[in-house]
């Protein structure tokens, strides 16, 4: 019996020492309610209170700051808005209660992030469909939808300036696809937040949408981005300069304009074969065929021109506070893993993108790095996802 005994007791054990390490290895951060959001009308579109997951940092870090926004498309009419308040895009309250900020930017681990592993790291999850954009005082009256994304992106930072943020030496505000957009929106609301004496730059991620006529002649992003602003009352959240000057607010919601009147650094990584670009500035099937690998010579020569007009919208203005990286992998969102480095380096040498990056935040100089390469290739192999 005591033997049985002393093998149940060493089996929980190294049960429960297996759940210690699982649970070390996921780096789960719990969700935080924004303080007296709903207050504030720092809310989702249901009306839920906004959250984040935040890790405090330590150390050297103590005093640095990691933000990233996360991204998830829009809604730009009642009826995309309120089925999207249904979802965790829409509402905090189906967000989980943890989130593992392993094998990312956000990672604690310092042989994955050696940079930031130490900064305090905030996860801002996007439930306004506006990139934390809208501004709007009632609900809407035909969906009892709200649009708050300004004020969710405001509280946010109203929260992490009373967590310690107020005394940042060094910050980084990031974002990927619509989190990417709103990186660039707030770019400079985000520096004026700050001590003048701390460093701080943007990050923004698969976020380069480009203002053109599509091949199905709808102007999907300029017709969404039209509506939008409208839907979501979110002019006041893009810079005044840009709006005073460009004919239509909406216009401000595309990089290649909003990029001219942001003063402060900005890093944008993206695929020059991105194929959501391609889904609505081409059409849904040069993305079939660019992802299959069976394009016509047609359609290769618009992809290849849409790759073209990318580099061509980059923002010229104060190039000593850009840096950019493109890679010819196919993707939309790009993975930050300094794991898959040793990977990459088969495909990009020693410019990897947490290289480039980190070089680029660290080291205060410009930077281009676009992949030699200007044929489309499946880069699955080395952590990065077509689709």
């Amino acid at each position: 019996m005591a033997s049985t005994a002393s093998t149940w007791y060493l089996l929980l054990l190294l049960a429960f020492s297996f759940m210690l390490l699982t649970e070390a290895a996921q780096q789960n951060v719990s969700l935080t309610f924004v303080d007296h959001a709903v207050e504030k009308g720092a809310v989702c579109l249901d009306g839920s209170p906004s959250v984040y997951y935040f890790d405090q940092g330590e150390g050297q870090g103590l005093d640095n700051w990691l933000i990233f926004l996360e991204g998830g498309g829009w809604c730009s009419n009642q009826s995309e808005c309120k089925e999207r308040s249904e979802s965790k895009y829409g509402s905090s309250t189906l967000r989980d209660q943890y989130r593992d900020f392993e094998a990312s930017l956000l990672s604690n681990d310092s042989q994955e992030n050696p940079k930031f592993y130490n900064w305090n790291r905030v996860y801002v999850p996007y439930c306004d469909g506006s990139s934390f954009t809208g501004n709007t005082e009632a609900a809407d009256s035909v969906t009892n939808v709200t649009y708050r994304g300004l004020r969710i992106f405001e509280a946010t930072m109203a929260d992490l300036l009373a967590k310690g943020m107020e005394q940042a030496q060094n910050a980084l505000l990031s974002g990927s696809s619509a989190g990417g957009v709103a990186a660039f929106v707030h770019c400079d609301r985000f520096r004026d937040l700050l001590p003048i004496t701390a460093q701080v730059k943007c990050l923004s991620l698969a976020s380069y949408f480009l203002h053109m006529d599509d091949s199905m002649g709808g102007g999907y992003f300029e017709n969404a981005f039209e509506a939008l602003i409208t839907l979501h009352g979110s002019t006041e959240a893009l810079p005044s300069l840009c709006t005073s000057i460009m004919s239509r607010p909406s216009l401000c919601f595309f990089p290649q304009y909003l990029t001219s009147y942001v003063k402060t650094p900005t890093f944008i990584a993206m695929s020059s074969f991105d194929h959501i670009q391609i889904r609505y500035n081409l059409s849904p099937a040069h993305e079939t065929c660019l992802l299959n690998f069976n394009c016509t010579l047609e359609q290769k020569r618009a992809i290849q021109d849409l790759r073209w007009d990318l580099f061509q919208a980059l923002p010229k203005a104060h190039p000593f506070v850009r840096g950019f990286w493109f890679t010819h992998c196919i993707a939309h969102e790009l993975p930050y893993n300094w794991n898959d480095v040793k990977k990459m380096e088969s495909i990009m040498g020693d410019e990897t993108l947490p290289r480039v990056f980190d070089d680029w935040y660290f080291n205060y100089q410009y930077l281009l790095v676009i992949d030699s390469s200007d044929e489309p290739r499946n880069c699955s192999d080395i952590g990065i996802s077509p689709t």
